[in-house]
Order: C-alpha cells, then sequence, then structure tokens
C-alpha cells in the first residue's frame, strides 16, 4: 500500500520536478494526513496527503493565506491537486518543538512562540471562521466519557455520574464561553512547531482555525499533552503574555481562564488519544494520557468547585489501566 501511495506520488511530481528526485515519508499526525519529504539536488519539498473524503483542502489554504498575510512561517504552497488531496509546498525543516525543548532552550522557544501567538491574534484575520462555540466545546468534552472512560476504562456510570458529568461540561462550557475570543489555531503545541533559523518557529497543522477564547492557544503552548513542564515555569510564561494585553482585567482572572481553557482541551485530547486507539489503529498516543489527566488532576486541587470532579479523577486513577 505505502509502495503504491510512492508511486503516485511520484508521478504526480513529475509534472513540477523535471530533475530527479526520491520520495521518503516524512511523517504522520492524528489525523488521516500523511506527509511525504521530495529531494532534489540538495532542494527539499512537503507533500501533503489529506485523502479529500477525510480531510478537504479547503480550510487547510484559506487559514494558510490568513496566517501568511500575517507574516507567520507557515509553508509557502506551490501546487494544489484538490482532488486528489495534495499539496507539494516548502519544507520547514526536521527540528521541532518537542525535540528541541530543555532547560536551556525552553524560556527562549517559548518566548518566540508567545510573540507568534501575539501576532496570530493581532493581525490575523478570522473573518468568516467558525466560532468555538458551547455547543463544539461539550462535543469535545464528551469524548472523554464515551471513548476514555466507557471504552478505555470500561467504566459503568450510573445515572447520577452520567448527569454530573453532561452538567459539568456545559457550565466549564458556559464560563468558558465569557473569555474575550480572537483567531485560535487550536493545536499549537511542540510537534507543531518547527525551530527555524528565521521567524522562528514555523507554524503547522493549522487548518482547524477557529474564533475562541484568547486564552486557548496559550494553554495548548504550555500545557502540551506531549511535554511538562513545573508550574513555576508555566505560570511564569504566562505573565509575560498577560503583561502584553491591554489589562482590562486582573492576572488571576486571566490564570483562571488560562486554566478552565487548559481543563477542557485536556478532557478533549483525552478522548481524542483513546478513539485513536480504538479507532484508529494509532496505539502511541495512549502513553500520553497519564501526563495529560494530571493536568486535570492538579487543577482539582487548586479549585474547590473542582472537588467532585477530583473524585471521578481519583477513581480514574485508581483504575490503573493508564
Amino acid at each position: 500500500m505505502e509502495q503504491n501511495k510512492i508511486s503516485d506520488l511520484t508521478k504526480w511530481v513529475k509534472k513540477y520536478y523535471p530533475q530527479d528526485f526520491t520520495i521518503e515519508k516524512a511523517s504522520e499526525d492524528a489525523s488521516f494526513r500523511l506527509y511525504y519529504r521530495v529531494m532534489s539536488q540538495g532542494d527539499t519539498k512537503i507533500i501533503m496527503d489529506a485523502p479529500p473524503q477525510h480531510e478537504p483542502l479547503t480550510s487547510f489554504l484559506d487559514v494558510t493565506k490568513r496566517l501568511a498575510l500575517a507574516k507567520i512561517n507557515v509553508p509557502i504552497i506551490y501546487e494544489v491537486d484538490e482532488s486528489k488531496g495534495y499539496i507539494l509546498m516548502s519544507d520547514l525543516g526536521k527540528n521541532n518543538y518537542l525535540d528541541a525543548l530543555n532547560k536551556e532552550t525552553v524560556y527562549c522557544l517559548y518566548t518566540d512562540a508567545i510573540d507568534v501567538i501575539c501576532r496570530i491574534q493581532n493581525e490575523a484575520s478570522s473573518k468568516g471562521l467558525e466560532v468555538f462555540d458551547i455547543n463544539i466545546q461539550t462535543k469535545e468534552m464528551d469524548l472523554f466519557k464515551d471513548w476514555f472512560l466507557e471504552k478505555h476504562l470500561k467504566m459503568k456510570l450510573n445515572q447520577d455520574q452520567s448527569i454530573y458529568l453532561k452538567d459539568f461540561n456545559e457550565i466549564l462550557a458556559n464560563r468558558i464561553s465569557k473569555i474575550p475570543t480572537t483567531f485560535i489555531h487550536r493545536d499549537f503545541h511542540s510537534r507543531n512547531l518547527m525551530v527555524t533559523d528565521k521567524n522562528n518557529p514555523g507554524v503547522l497543522d493549522y487548518q482547524d482555525a477557529m474564533i475562541g477564547p484568547m486564552t486557548y492557544d496559550l494553554v495548548s503552548l504550555l500545557k502540551d499533552c506531549y511535554i511538562k513542564w513545573d508550574d513555576e515555569l508555566i505560570y511564569k510564561m504566562v505573565k509575560t503574555y498577560f503583561q502584553r494585553l491591554e489589562q482590562s482585567i486582573t492576572y488571576d482572572e486571566f490564570e483562571y481562564w488560562f486554566d478552565m481553557t487548559g481543563l477542557q482541551r485536556h478532557l478533549k485530547a483525552i478522548g481524542i488519544f483513546s478513539r485513536l486507539y480504538y479507532r484508529d489503529k494509532k496505539s502511541s498516543y495512549l502513553k500520553d494520557i497519564p501526563k495529560t489527566l494530571n493536568y486535570i488532576a492538579e487543577l482539582c486541587t487548586k479549585y474547590p468547585e473542582l472537588h467532585e470532579f477530583q473524585i471521578l479523577v481519583k477513581q480514574i486513577k485508581s483504575q490503573g489501566k493508564l
């Protein structure tokens, strides 16, 4: 199957590359998209392979234009074949934030990334983007119950627990809906940020951009499901962002917004990681569930209003199937 795909891509690329070239698998992500690297005489480009029935290119192409106009370092689009789901684009390299982050680099890399979040929010057009509303937020959080609690842990929720979770999700979504909104990337984390020599970082995987809470991309970056930092570093960087705002709110209010947005995102992420295993046969994401669940557990000790949810988290941890 893989060889057939590379053969098809080779025929397509030949239209644009008269010279010799080779194609190899570059990466895949949590969607149906696959990426291939085209190498020719010292030059490299990337092919995105997005099956049209699952991943139409319309949104990716649209958001690429919006971000490029805001001077964000996104891939340059060279060729597009929407019928096949192929895009030939520039290569932002192999060095992503996840591989590059350490105690020596973290402040510099995160400062660059926060600069980009601010530029996206201030300069990228959000006109016509879908709104990350209460319905979308609660559907995302339902993934936690459906795919993690019931499918993965095989927990038998009683009626009271089911009602509590439904009410909890609605209350959380309502609180998040009070946060001022802006353009949000929606997946602004270490695997989607590339270390580049100029205009760092390079930004990928933005096709799900929406209008949503201003804290969303910041929490995606700092409370990353793939790499964990201590609270001192996380909240120091939160303050770095906060200081750039026209502050009509207190820092404590902003930190609360940040934490609640993170709670919603982490509930969704745990559900998606479980679904990737059971539906899509991608097991590698299961290892990221404990780290993500710990973010939730830590918040439950921080806010008294999450005490009842903390009981559920303790039940989950006692299952030991993580």
